[in-house]
């Protein structure tokens, strides 16, 4: 039931994707069963709609985008991009190269393209740049975040975008994750200012406010899961406390509700494992943190090794279950055929959406004897299974480098079982499987601060949709009049259009002069020469 006093609302909710929306799946469920209608807009350019029927109240389509010649596209992405490379020009970053290491080939490599951009922005743009990407600088970092930030408000909204949210009239829009390299969601944030429709930023997962872009715009609310990310939101994105608010992790729900399908005997005997002796089940990460399925099938093989080469009995014929992360890719088609009572499972790589999903994955989870993974979020979920947790440091993946990791560490109040090698991996799961472990105390309090702040008992998901009622009546600041920087880089606009018109072309003789080697003709493709 809604809020008292609180009418059925219209709530638009950009996603950047299906896989994002599906993170919120429980949200809309709820808001939509309190009578509220719910739009969900995708970004076309990231794949089709959602293909299952939706509940009673609640539509799709897709989000509308800045025209494609429009020559404030190109100048946004320029200020956005530049702005997130240098929040990794930080010293806070400087433990972590593999996230500095992909935010620069995300930004210098579209930037190093010529001819996408006007040669005044790129070269501009290019100059900043290379100077992010030498040696952390605290206040190069902070200087530029603060040009980037004033050169923001001077863009105007896309007027596209407007009238889309004229024509739909919400009471409350809802963007997530925003955070992606130069997004273009920010767009979402500014057309509901201008609007005076009241707006929030989802935090859609736990590596979002420490791994990925800035979050740029103060929206009136920005809603994550806990402490520690309200944290991380005010001193790593300037975000006010008080527009801050820690509702819980809505992802996880369902995992506190879930019971198993099958028993053990029957989840083992279908997926093909000795019944007779319990598993362990190895969680896959995602291809950032594995660095390539090259890298993680090498490191499965040798932990395979380890434990059918150890002095422990259990160990030697243990079952071993391999679930590959969901977008992972081609995992059917590693041969583990050699070690026995190994299997991977499911075979193909999938996101547990579907009932039939969610419960195969639980099964997986909740039947085996112990956890392994590297860095992926089905970790926590484990956790919320009960099940120990274990993790090797391994110099071959992105993995201390990623910050988000840190919060399960037991300094940080998180529940791993950490090893700094495979023999001493093979110990610590040995003693787990022999007596029991001793970090359970450890994952219920993560659980409760993490996952669930305001109570063990209390759900996250009617916590959020409380929030997202109260937003409809929060009062929306008027934007700050842009002044002389916006007549300023609208000296750039044509100049930007006319880059945008000319590219596919000049992509197109490019290509053709490296076929050919010899001077390329002036008519483009689908053109008589004059």
């Amino acid at each position: 039931m809604p809020r008292e006093g609180v009418d059925g609302l219209r709530v638009l909710f950009f996603a950047y994707r299906r896989g994002v929306a599906s993170n919120y799946a429980s949200l809309v469920s709820e808001l939509a069963e309190r009578g509220h209608d719910v739009h969900l807009a995708f970004e076309r350019k990231r794949g089709a709609l959602p293909r299952r029927a939706s509940p009673p109240g609640v539509t799709s389509g897709f989000a509308p985008e800045r025209a494609r010649f429009d020559g404030w596209r190109s100048i946004a992405w320029l200020v956005r991009a530049i702005a997130d490379l240098a929040r990794y020009a930080h010293p806070r970053y400087e433990h972590a190269p593999v996230l500095r290491a992909r935010a620069r080939r995300q930004v210098m490599g579209r930037l190093t393209r010529p001819g996408e951009f006007d040669p005044i922005a790129r070269r501009v743009a290019l100059r900043v740049a290379r100077k992010l990407v030498g040696p952390s600088d605290a206040e190069l970092s902070k200087r530029v975040i603060g040009a980037a930030t004033r050169l923001e408000a001077a863009i105007p909204t896309s007027r596209r975008i407007d009238s889309y949210l004229g024509e739909l009239k919400p009471d409350v829009v809802l963007v997530s994750p925003v955070v992606m390299v130069g997004s273009s969601q920010v767009e979402f944030l500014k057309s509901a200012r201008r609007l005076a429709i009241p707006a929030a930023t989802c935090v859609a997962s736990w590596d979002n406010l420490t791994n990925k872009g800035l979050l740029r715009i103060v929206p009136e609310r920005v809603f994550v899961w806990n402490e520690s990310q309200r944290q991380e939101a005010v001193e790593l994105h300037a975000m006010p406390p008080s527009r801050v608010v820690a509702t819980g992790a809505q992802l996880f729900d369902r995992w506190f509700e879930q019971r198993p399908r099958s028993t053990r005997v029957e989840f083992m005997r279908r997926i093909g494992l000795d019944p007779t002796q319990p598993y362990v089940l190895f969680l896959g990460s995602s291809p950032f943190v594995a660095r390539g399925l090259k890298r993680e099938v090498r490191f499965v093989t040798r932990w395979i090794e380890s434990l059918r080469g150890s002095d422990d009995q259990q160990l030697r014929r243990i079952g071993i279950v391999i679930r590959p992360h969901p977008t992972g890719r081609r995992w059917h088609e590693v041969d583990l055929g050699r070690f026995e009572n190994v299997v991977v499972w499911p075979r193909r790589s999938a996101r547990p959406v579907t009932a039939e999903e969610q419960a195969d994955f639980f099964d997986t989870l909740t039947h085996s004897a112990a956890v392994v993974g590297i860095n992926t979020t089905a970790m926590i979920e484990a956790a919320i299974a009960g099940k120990s947790v274990l993790t090797i440091l391994d110099q071959e993946f992105a993995q201390e480098s990623t910050l988000h990791f840190h919060h399960l560490l037991q300094e940080n109040g998180g529940f791993l079982h950490v090893a700094s090698s495979l023999e001493e991996h093979v110990r610590q799961l040995a003693h787990v499987l022999e007596d029991g472990d001793d970090q359970a105390e450890e994952r219920a309090r993560f659980i409760q601060s993490f996952l669930r702040p305001h109570g063990l008992d209390r759900p996250a998901t009617p916590i959020l949709a409380d929030e997202v009622e109260k937003l409809a009546g929060t009062p929306v600041e008027p934007a700050a009049r842009p002044g002389l920087l916006r007549l300023l880089l609208a000296l750039d606009v044509p100049l930007s259009s006319i880059a945008l018109v000319t590219f596919p072309a000049r992509c197109w003789l490019s290509r053709l002069w490296g076929r050919t080697g010899r001077p390329a003709p002036t008519t483009p493709p689908g053109r008589s020469p004059p």
